[in-house]
């Protein structure tokens, strides 16, 4: 024990030694969480503690594995490997296959990852006739998922007021009976998804105490890594869980919470002290990772959080290199600097252009340094998403003005005709295709005379083609009046596109809006620079014809070599 006990400092040896009660420590950015949390289920161990009694819950396999491989490198790998320790997902699956029959589930039940979820939700939005626009499978999958995460069950989500407030502003009313469908079919498939591990544990030890007490009296420590992101349904399991031994320890740092978009509550680790009253706080302030300018600079950011648990971190590592700030006039400016700061450091240093990263905090805002390196000839990749023209959004904006100058443009028309839902679907956008290239007519000529062209379809279809015709040529009409910024607002009003994303409030979507958001600016700019430039006018295939260049680019950067990197914090 002395020996493990040597190899921390005084903070870390504090927080490993304390096991009497429950404990919250608070680790820094860099100041050795995971080493304390391995020596103390080392410590733990070689106090005589049985492996099979300690339960650790970590947030990714990954760290899991870590964890235990350094534990077995502590103490008997052989105690190591009892140790009940993973995600709370593989941790409570294990539970669930022993108990499954109290639930009334097999025990070999199958668990639905991510695709067999959204498999199951396409089936049955297309069984209910619905609107797959409308509801969109990602969209329906979050919320039947943040639903399941705050445990209600699809009749409580019915009789849930708010939740169906939301469902009926977003056009989604039958979204209540997509859940309860949902629920159904995976029950008779004996099934469960990621969700529904978490749901079922909590469900369980509601509904049989005997259980949540066998347990209780097996697991006498459990301790919790990144607790800052748990979700309402996790806090519960640890809560009942420790309820009788109160022998709980969760690490984490409120100040690194990014998962609320999964329904992470930063309120359990801010409310730890409150919800365990009996408990200690320590405090893990040293950063062996960062230089004591960055410490600074981040202890300055984090200072503006309104709740947080306070703490003083601090670096014995060099001073490092100042940080360098500088504040632009314009977005525009912003990019320019950006890019020109590379390209000398590049030219003049020899630095590769892997050496270098553009951290933002939304996508939207990667257009603005995506033109300014395409401008320089830099090359890049924007890391876990696509580049800003090639995102779904700005692909619909653009297919409608193509549309607008081009009433034949085939594939702009198949991309947009039926976006935002208008009842046309695919059936039908192929009898037109099929319609036009027979009679050797545009899709814009066979649009205006329909009857002409015997075009097989019903009056109801006919008529909503027909009214899609009317909106385009009325926005056609505005194309020599309007300046190109002018006629995209018009169009997002018209179209119902902006009305569209308004009405969705995932994540997604505001990401959307921010981004058709970006795509306004960017045509502002555009429009200001063409008449600086001494441009009496500015006209839609003027943007038309630069923005084919650009989502050319995108295309030819794909291959893989020296490229700067850009993403999202």
């Amino acid at each position: 024990m002395k020996e493990l006990l040597e190899k921390l400092n005084d903070s870390q040896r504090e927080a490993v030694l304390y096991n009497d009660g429950p404990s919250l420590i608070i680790a820094g950015a860099g100041s050795g969480k995971t080493r304390v949390l391995t020596y103390k289920i080392a410590a733990l161990l070689k106090s005589g503690l049985p492996p099979w009694t300690i339960m650790a819950l970590t947030f990714t396999n990954k760290a899991a594995r870590e964890m235990k491989e350094r534990i077995a490198s502590l103490v008997d790998p052989a105690a190591a490997a009892r140790l009940w320790m993973g995600t709370f997902h593989s941790i409570f699956l294990r539970m669930l296959r022993s108990e499954a029959a109290l639930l009334g589930y097999p025990a070999n039940f199958t668990i639905y990852d991510t695709a067999d979820s959204k498999n199951l939700l396409k089936s049955i939005i297309k069984d209910m006739n619905l609107d797959d626009k409308v509801y969109k499978v990602g969209t329906v999958q979050a919320r039947i998922s943040a639903a399941k995460n705050d445990l209600i069950s699809p009749e409580a989500y019915a009789n849930n007021g708010p939740r169906q407030l939301e469902d009926i502003q977003a056009r989604r009313p039958l979204l209540k009976e997509v859940y309860k469908r949902y629920t159904e079919r995976c029950r008779l498939a004996s099934a469960m998804d990621f969700d529904d591990i978490l749901l079922m544990t909590n469900i369980l030890f509601r509904d049989h105490p005997e259980v949540l007490e066998a347990y209780q009296d097996r697991f006498r420590f459990i301790l919790v890594d990144e607790y800052q992101d748990t979700n309402f349904s996790q806090y519960l399991i640890v809560k009942k869980l420790s309820e009788k031994h109160h022998r709980v320890c969760v690490v984490g740092d409120d100040s690194q919470s990014i998962y609320s978009f999964r329904g992470a509550n930063i309120d359990n680790i801010l409310k730890f002290k409150e919800n365990y009253p009996e408990s200690r706080l320590f405090k893990l302030e040293q950063n062996y990772r960062s230089t004591q300018t960055i410490v600074n600079a981040a202890n300055s950011l984090i200072s503006k959080n309104k709740g947080q648990i306070h703490k003083t971190v601090f670096s014995k590592n060099d001073v490092g290199q100042r940080i360098k700030v500088f504040s632009a006039y314009s977005d525009i400016e912003e990019g320019f600097i950006v890019a020109n700061r590379i390209q000398e450091m590049h030219l003049s240093s020899y630095d590769p252009l892997n050496n270098f990263v553009i951290l933002y905090r939304t996508n939207a805002q990667s257009r603005i340094f995506e033109e300014s390196l395409r401008k320089r000839n830099l090359p890049y990749r924007v890391y876990g998403g696509l580049s800003f023209y090639q995102r779904k959004e700005i692909k619909d904006v653009i297919a409608y003005l193509r549309l607008l100058l081009n009433a034949d443009d085939e594939e702009a028309f198949k991309r947009v005709v039926n976006y935002p839902a208008r009842g046309i679907g695919d059936t039908t956008q192929q009898k037109l295709v099929s319609a036009a290239s027979s009679q050797q007519v545009g899709m814009g000529a066979l649009l205006s005379n329909l009857a002409l062209y015997n075009v097989p379809i019903n009056a109801g279809t006919t008529r909503k083609l027909e009214a899609f015709a009317t909106l385009m040529n009325d926005l056609r009409a505005l194309v020599p009046h309007r300046n190109v910024y002018e006629l995209t607002n018009d169009l997002l009003a018209k179209t119902g596109l902006l009305n569209d994303l308004k009405l969705d409030t995932s994540m997604e979507a505001i990401s959307r809006k921010e981004n058709i958001q970006e795509l306004l600016a960017g045509m502002n700019d555009f429009v200001n620079d063409k008449l600086e430039e001494g441009n009496n006018a500015v006209y839609l295939s003027d943007y038309l014809a630069e923005v084919s260049l650009l989502t050319d680019q995108d295309e030819e950067k794909s291959a893989e070599g020296d490229r700067v990197t850009m993403m999202t914090i």
